[in-house]
């Protein structure tokens, strides 16, 4: 059976967190084992999906499930008026830019299940 793993990065130009969820992604899946690959979407690019179009920049999907699921505390916005950034609880409660870690190893870990590796 081949493993399935799919991830995404939607990302709004300008986001001042992307470059901290790339490293974020690389670290997770070098943990996992995994090569560091995935696919990225400019939500104001015509091309980006309608269901990335919605989300907060940045956002992380593994196999089409947010890593952090939940209220997301942004409106739609227009394409020429900024990025919509989003903001994630790390372990000790404190907002910050991407969300944590482990939380992104956990949901790459439950994607791959435990016969991977």
């Amino acid at each position: 059976m081949a493993l399935k793993l799919h991830i995404e990065l939607i990302y709004d130009p300008g986001c001042p967190n992307v470059d901290k969820a790339r490293t974020l992604l690389t670290q997770a899946l070098q943990e996992a084992g995994m090569p560091a690959v995935w696919t990225e979407w400019n939500s104001q690019d015509p091309g980006c999906p309608e269901l990335a179009r919605g989300l907060g920049s940045p956002s992380i999907l593994v196999n089409g499930e947010d890593v952090a699921p939940g209220p997301h505390p942004w409106v739609r916005r227009g394409l020429k008026e900024g990025p919509r950034c989003r903001v994630y609880e790390d372990e000790a409660g404190t907002l910050v830019g991407v969300p944590p870690l482990a939380q992104v190893a956990r949901a790459i870990a439950e994607a791959i299940g435990p016969d991977a590796g």
